[in-house]
Parts: structure tokens; C-alpha cells; sequence
């Protein structure tokens, strides 16, 4: 059986071996961050989000939006203080930009709106301020009609790191995509190197989150690297909601509270499900069919199916043969060899299985999981033995199935 299989689906293997994230038209990678980096940038991201705001606030108690257009006002910068920040917001002068009003925010004192006693901006004021109009001004694909800049040193460099990020005005709206991270120089003119922190635009609903993440979760892949990004830790924080982000390795993550944790399909509760979901999500199966041609049997590649979700849902795996034909097995590509908790439901059916790794960086493999002499058998059909790591992770699935099994008959 495995054989056959194995030939049937191989040319479907051949020629979806190569992901789109890696071809000829693929934007460069991103630079790339540690996870403890990744949560400090995400939390930083915030933090002065939420003083921006809440200055905007404070001054627009003093002046109403027609006098501070009147007034030529446009944008801020964040300047550290003594024990705090300045939020300074910035106007049009006779000579250039120059300092409007001050909000300084200390840790335990009351926000304080000011006039400053020098309106002239400093080098790196002046710097960070070039730097974030020039990070407006190079979004290409704008996932919003507002974007909002914040603007950190650069940590390994003498420039800055500015995230134009898109927001919306609409409460029920979170977003996630649409988001740009520049590495810019110090002088605040020069653009280093632009990341887009996603492919597209993705907006998810929070009135679902706001149900409760235990009843529903906002689940979402990830393909420009392989491992969340700050802006996930930012928007889980702006929006007081957890994510389960999926990359293209096959790994999931659980983003919440300013960090970021992996989560497994064999985890209880959301973040099994949230994994698990996220698999389902990027896996790609077809029925593998037979029927006799002159008296021999043939095989065929038979019409999309899913395995995950259905097999998520019921105790039993059904699916519908062609008239004419019969289901021989199901063929799948996933982004991990090692096979999913309830697969074993399509042994059950009588089907056996056969599991392609596209994984983002995994070897070319293709496996097929059957029963074999009345026990579950795992055997690799294409490509390199798997390491001792992999291994293992199948044992110990393997082991599961075998306690299922008699359970389930």
C-alpha cells in the first residue's frame, strides 16, 4: 500500500515542492530578532503608543483640532526624561520644525502638559522626527488610511528602528497586517533596510475575541519569518487579547501579555486547539482513488479533501468515493512530518495515510502512517532518515494511537 501511495501522490509532491515564499518574486528576508528581543520591542512598541495617545488626548483638552491645525501642528516624538518620557509634539516654525508642547510622563506623577522654554529641536530630536516622517512616506502597500509611527533607538546600531503601524477607528476592527519596521539611519534620512512584518493586510474581529478566548481565539499563519514578530506582541497588548500565530516551519506560538511561548497540538484547552487549527489551516490532502482499467487495478489523484479539521470534529473520519472509484488512502502535505493527534481516525476508516513535510527549512520527506498486523505503522516512504528528535515526537505519537485504537473499535 505505502508504495503505491507513495507513487500516485509523488508528482503532486515534485511540483508543490517549492513554497511561494521562496520564489523568484519573494521580498527579502526580514532582519531578524531573538524571541526575548522580539517581546521587549513588542513591549516598548506599546508602552509609547500608549503615551502618544494619551498625550494627544491631554492636549486636545487644551487646544480643539481646528487650532492645533491652525497652529501647524504635526506628529511627535518620544524623547526620554528624568524618570520618564517626553511626548513632544511638533509644529511648523519660520525656520522649520520646532518644539509645540511637552507631556511629561513620569512614574509616579500625574501626566504634565507644558510649553517648552526652547522651541529648538536637538540633532536627535530633529533626527528622530526626519526618520518617522521618512518611514510614512515608503509604505507601499498601506493596509489602512492611517498609520502611526513609533520610534526606538536602534539596539545594535547608531540609528533608529521606526514601526509604521496601521491602526483603524473602528472598535471592533484588530489589526494585524499592514504593518512596516525601518532600520534608518542616524541622521533620520536614510532608509537601512524596510521590512513589511506581513504579506497582506489581515484585520480580525474583536467582538469574536471579546466572547471569550476560551470560546473562540484569533488564530492567524505567519510566513515572513519564523517566529512571531513585535507587532504580534504589540497588538496582543493594544487590544488585550492572546494570539496563536502559525509559521511556516510548522511551529505555532501563543502571543500574550507582552510574550511570547510555543504551544503544541497536544496541549489541552485553546492552545492545543489554536495549534491544531493552524495546521489544519495549511495542510493539503487528496483522496487517492482506484478503480479497474481492463481488468487491472489503477490508481488516481482523487479531489481535495481536509483530514485535521474533520477529524477535530467527529469521532469518525468519512469521506465520499467518486462514483466508479474507491478510496485507496489520503495523501496530505503539512508543514511537519510527525503526524496529528486524531490521525489515527483515518486508519480507522480503513484508509492509510501518507504525509508529505513542506515545512519552511525541513528536508524533503514523505511518510506513510497504516495499520499494519493489527498495530499502527510509520514508515518513511521518501527521503532522509528522521533525526533523533523527530523520532521520538513520532514514537510518542505512535504510542498514543496504538491506546486509542482498541478504544475506538
Amino acid at each position: 500500500m505505502k508504495s503505491i501511495l507513495s507513487a500516485v501522490f509523488g508528482a503532486a509532491i515534485l511540483f508543490c515542492g517549492t513554497p511561494a515564499a521562496i520564489g523568484e518574486d519573494a521580498p527579502p528576508p526580514i532582519r531578524a530578532f531573538d524571541l526575548p528581543t522580539i517581546e521587549a520591542l513588542g513591549q516598548a512598541m506599546y508602552a509609547q503608543d500608549q503615551e502618544a495617545w494619551k498625550a494627544t488626548d491631554l492636549l486636545r483638552a487644551k487646544h480643539s483640532d481646528d487650532e492645533l491645525k491652525a497652529a501647524k501642528m504635526h506628529g511627535w516624538i518620544v524623547e526620554p526624561s528624568s524618570g520618564g518620557e517626553v511626548v513632544r509634539f511638533i509644529r511648523d516654525g519660520e525656520s522649520g520644525p520646532e518644539a509645540y508642547y511637552d507631556v511629561t510622563f513620569t512614574k509616579d506623577a500625574v501626566p504634565a502638559v507644558s510649553e517648552p522654554s526652547s522651541r529648538a529641536l536637538s540633532a536627535s530630536e530633529l533626527a528622530q522626527y526626519n526618520a518617522r516622517l521618512l518611514a510614512l512616506r515608503n509604505i507601499d502597500r498601506p493596509c489602512s488610511d492611517h498609520y502611526n509611527t513609533v520610534a526606538l533607538k536602534d539596539l545594535s546600531g547608531d540609528g533608529w528602528l521606526v514601526w509604521a503601524v496601521a491602526s483603524t477607528t473602528d472598535p471592533g476592527a484588530i489589526v494585524i497586517g499592514g504593518h512596516y519596521r525601518f532600520t534608518i539611519s542616524a541622521d533620520g534620512q536614510t532608509i537601512r533596510q524596510k521590512d513589511a512584518l506581513s504579506r497582506g493586510c489581515l484585520t480580525l474581529n474583536r467582538n469574536s475575541a471579546a466572547r471569550g478566548a476560551a470560546e473562540v481565539g484569533l488564530f492567524m499563519n505567519h510566513i515572513v519569518s519564523l517566529t512571531p514578530v513585535e507587532t504580534h506582541v504589540f497588538a496582543s497588548l493594544n487590544y488585550k487579547v492572546p494570539l496563536h500565530v502559525g509559521t511556516a516551519d510548522g511551529a505555532a506560538w501563543k502571543v500574550d501579555r507582552g510574550h511570547v511561548s510555543a504551544v503544541t497540538m497536544d496541549m489541552p484547552g485553546l492552545d492545543g486547539f489554536a495549534a491544531r487549527a493552524i495546521a489544519a489551516n495549511e495542510e493539503q490532502c487528496h483522496l487517492i482513488l482506484t478503480k479497474p482499467v481492463d481488468g487491472t487495478p489503477k490508481f488516481f489523484v482523487g479531489g481535495e479533501v481536509k483530514v485535521i479539521n474533520p477529524t477535530e470534529r467527529g469521532e469518525k473520519y468519512l469521506v465520499d468515493a467518486p462514483e466508479g472509484f474507491s478510496i485507496s488512502g489520503i495523501a496530505c502535505r503539512r508543514n511537519d512530518i510527525v503526524p496529528a493527534p486524531n490521525d489515527y481516525k483515518v486508519l480507522l476508516a480503513g484508509y492509510a495515510l501518507d504525509i508529505g513535510d513542506k515545512g519552511a527549512g525541513h528536508p524533503d520527506r514523505m511518510a506513510t502512517l497504516q495499520l499494519k498486523d493489527g498495530h499502527v505503522d510509520f514508515s518513511i516512504t521518501h527521503g532522509d532518515p528522521l533525526s533523533g528528535d523527530l523520532d521520538a515526537k513520532v514514537k510518542a505519537r505512535l504510542k498514543d494511537f496504538e491506546q486509542k485504537l482498541p478504544a475506538a473499535h
